[in-house]
């Protein structure tokens, strides 16, 4: 028996050490198991985990209000939709709309709290889109949608409506957000933002992007840099780089890097967390450090292998 017993537990002890050298991933207090040189690119990772569409159908003349994937009540007039060139649309129409509550969901869709270069801070942004048989609606004059989005707390009062300009070929944002005008000119979009306790109601006339917004008050903007350590960067490697403000929901991607320092100019004197993600080799890696900037100052984030879904979980919980 000793004879027969002795190389089955040299191999249990055997499988045990594999077993103990494949110990899930570990990046900030977070344990995964990353499935090992499955990413190809850092941009494809980012579409995986992007904000997916929503879709319902509703009848025009009768209107609709449902609740979006994160909470967010939508609202739609009956009888509200025209064609492009003015005709009146009944029968049913298809509705799609996203949401970007939370950081997270901004950050991996490329919908960043950012106009004309100047940061943000959003209490929620929303796409918005109706069709009929594959065509694109309007809404008619002096209708507007309604996105009901929920706070953390008390509303900000400063609120005001901004509109999105989609944007082509950028690599960190897909979305310049404008100023709505204040009048019904229609050139950029019209509508308000109310407070409603732990709610901002968002009315817009416009299909497209939508957004509860006001910019930085007085921002302290400071000089430093940021190295990435943990992994050896190749040549011509796609990093995201950016900064998260602690207090507000906002996000100012950090764009100047040379090899695996970020230099940056744009960001408050206020707590902030760096995240940094990139693609080596098919791994999937990233990293988070807390900071408030200061002028002159050096600052590092430790990448390693993660789950890009849990990568973006952690993200969220910050």
């Amino acid at each position: 028996m000793k004879k027969i017993m002795l190389p089955i537990i040299v191999m249990a002890a055997f499988f045990a050490a594999c077993t103990k050298d494949k110990d899930p991933v570990t990046s900030n207090g977070n344990t995964n198991n990353p499935t090992l040189g499955q990413y190809g690119t850092l941009e494809s990772v980012m579409q995986n985990a992007m904000v997916k569409s929503q879709k319902k159908t509703i009848d025009a003349a009768a209107g609709a209000s449902f609740y979006g994937t994160s909470g967010t009540r939508f609202v739609i007039p009956a009888n509200a939709f025209m064609k492009e060139d003015g005709t009146n649309v009944t029968g049913n129409v298809d509705i799609e709309v996203r949401e970007y509550l939370k950081r997270g969901d901004m950050l991996f869709s490329k919908v960043l709290p950012v106009s004309g270069g100047e940061p943000l801070v959003s209490g929620g942004e929303v796409y918005f889109n109706a069709t009929q048989n594959g065509q694109r609606l309007l809404l008619k004059n002096g209708n507007m949608f309604q996105a009901n989005l929920p706070q953390k707390g008390t509303a900000d009062p400063n609120m005001k409506l901004f509109v999105g300009e989609t944007l082509e070929n950028n690599a960190a944002n897909g979305v310049n957000w404008m100023p709505a005008q204040k009048d019904s000119s229609h050139q950029n979009g019209f509508g308000w933002v109310v407070v409603n306790g732990d709610t901002l109601s968002m009315f817009c006339d416009s299909v497209g992007y939508c957004n509860a917004d006001r910019f930085l008050s007085n921002p302290n903007y400071q000089n430093f840099t940021v190295a990435i350590a943990g992994v050896t960067i190749p040549t011509g490697t796609t990093v995201s780089a950016t900064a998260l403000y602690n207090n507000y929901n906002g996000l100012w991607p950090m764009l100047s890097r040379s090899g695996n320092i970020v230099t940056e100019g744009h960001v408050p004197d206020i707590p902030v967390h760096f995240v940094v993600m990139l693609v080596v080799d098919g791994h999937f890696y990233g990293g988070i450090a807390a900071a408030t900037p200061a002028n002159g100052g050096n600052y590092t984030v430790n990448v390693a292998k993660v789950d890009p879904a849990a990568f973006k979980a952690q993200i969220d919980a910050l």
